[in-house]
């Protein structure tokens, strides 16, 4: 007796991707992310390497979601994912956390190194103009950077760190890299 498990096979697949991935952009939501710092964090203390966690939230999509209703905002949103995979490199992780925030994982990287990145993110972002309905928007992206390292703790004290970096970001005049220090 023989039974195709191919069917169960692509169902289990379709349901781990799923479980780990945003529906609207395809990147890998909260849950997959926080699972990569912990990792990170693992990698940094054992190997004494450096990597950088970067926290973007973007602003003014309030604008696109208030003027022309959340199927903007979500094709905004899809655009914008793509646009992020484009500009990271290969190995680095890219992630949806929520609403207009997104996350994303630099490997052995230096500090240095993530700011520049950071910055051709911000630019690629603010150089997109987003269409829709006759009406064209520019978006800018706020973005905080924090340094995980052999001293980082945990997950959450590193995302507090980005975000609070990425609030004062905000609090500087909006479309700008902040470092935590």
């Amino acid at each position: 007796m023989c039974e195709d498990v191919t069917e169960t096979h692509n169902l289990t697949a379709q349901i781990a991707y799923q479980a780990s991935h945003d529906a609207l952009t395809g990147l890998a939501n909260r849950a997959e992310f926080d699972r990569a710092i912990a990792e990170a964090i693992r990698s940094a203390h054992a190997e004494n390497t450096e990597h950088v966690l970067c926290y973007l939230d973007l602003d003014q999509f309030k604008v696109v979601n208030d003027t022309s209703g959340h199927l903007a905002g979500d094709e905004l949103l899809r655009q914008l994912g793509d646009i992020l995979r484009k500009q990271v490199r290969r190995h680095d992780f890219v992630a949806r956390l929520g609403g207009d925030e997104f996350g994303v994982l630099m490997y052995d990287c230096s500090m240095a190194e993530a700011y520049t990145a950071c910055e051709h993110i911000r630019n690629a972002i603010r150089d997109f103009h987003f269409a829709w309905d006759d009406r064209r928007f520019t978006i800018g992206v706020s973005i905080g950077v924090s340094s995980i390292n052999d001293t980082s703790s945990n997950a959450v004290n590193l995302l507090k760190e980005a975000d609070a970096a990425c609030y004062a970001a905000k609090d500087k005049g909006r479309n700008r890299v902040h470092v935590f220090r």
